[in-house]
């Protein structure tokens, strides 16, 4: 493989700008070819971008100049727009969620055990900065082991004509979106959930999804529990990640004016104590640091396809809860 990688972009919205903006970020690598349905949007991103338009995914393939894609199109297209990369050994960075329902997550993460492609699931704030330093804190014992996780992804998003709003396209509304990073979230910092309970509705924006929802989450055993916020309609709303173990608290703020980054407090101490993050790079373009670095090497990421579909298998969890009224059990098939 050349030293610089050539990367193709398949869909051309509003995603699509934050993976241009993670590769213009990195060195030794461009953007060569761009796709979408909508020709003029592809027309756009590739006059941004200075790199060609295509007219299929197959094109793309057979240019031969590709090493690497972004798949940035609605989560219904992601297993078709997969696969041709797939039967082409072609690195594939895909957006979340990995396709509208668990089954389809399953079929695409296992045509990826079965490919040489290098497969990984853009869950960008494993990447974010405060995270990064959080995960460390847990990894060094500082916190203890964990207790509750509490999250609140809100803030005010205007849906109408947004693919979101149609469930067909989008697998659902704010808790499959938004809970994506969520439920990875408290996968990567806690573990594994094994029970889901949930609600949602329509507070403010009258969707065929919903634009409010509440999760909560419980580990085996009852070791850990989760609490999670998510809307599309709160047009005032602090974004956060708090972390409660047997020794100490963390709180992760993401740009809310007057809030640290990243604070934690341990038993016995005085004061919150405040974490430099400043030596991470934007988790866009640290997330796609991390990809670049394994189709280079043609490891596998530490995001995989795999972890794609088990946050779609919480999901499904959620979804179901949030229709029974009842707590559900997370199944991992």
């Amino acid at each position: 493989m050349s030293r610089t990688i050539r990367v193709g972009i398949v869909g051309c919205g509003g995603i699509a700008r934050a993976h241009v903006n993670g590769y213009k970020g990195n060195k030794g690598v461009t953007i060569v070819a761009v796709y979408d349905v909508r020709p003029q949007a592809a027309d756009k991103l590739a006059e941004e971008t200075g790199a060609r338009v295509v007219g299929s995914l197959d094109e793309m393939v057979k240019g031969g100049d590709l090493d690497a894609v972004s798949i940035c199109s609605p989560p219904a297209m992601h297993l078709d727009n997969c696969m041709p990369f797939l039967k082409a050994g072609i690195g594939i960075l895909c957006e979340k969620p990995l396709e509208v329902n668990a089954g389809k997550a399953g079929q695409l993460a296992a045509l990826s055990r079965r490919s040489r492609s290098v497969f990984m699931t853009a869950f960008c704030h494993r990447f974010h900065p405060a995270i990064v330093e959080l995960k460390g804190l847990i990894d060094r014992d500082i916190l203890g082991k964990p207790l509750l996780f509490r999250n609140i992804f809100g803030g005010y998003l205007a849906l109408k004509g947004n693919h979101r709003t149609d469930p067909k396209l989008s697998g659902g509304g704010c808790l499959a979106d938004n809970c994506a990073h969520s439920v990875d979230l408290f996968r990567f910092l806690v573990g594994d959930p094994v029970a889901a309970q949930a609600m949602a509705g329509n507070i403010m924006q009258k969707l065929r999804i919903e634009d409010f929802g509440m999760i909560n989450l419980a580990t085996r055993g009852s070791a850990a529990f989760g609490e999670i916020t998510s809307s599309y309609s709160l047009k005032v709303c602090g974004n956060f990640v708090e972390w409660y173990g047997t020794k100490g608290t963390a709180i992760v703020s993401y740009w809310n004016p007057g809030f640290p980054d990243l604070s934690y407090k341990v038993e016995g101490g005085n004061a919150w104590k405040p974490v430099d993050c400043a030596k991470h790079p934007d988790r866009f373009v640290g997330e796609v640091r991390h990809f670049l670095d394994c189709v280079r090497r043609r490891k596998q990421p530490a995001i995989t396809a795999a972890d794609g579909f088990k946050a779609a298998c919480i999901i499904r969890a959620i979804y179901q809860s949030a229709g029974k009224g009842k707590r559900i059990p997370v199944s991992y098939r």
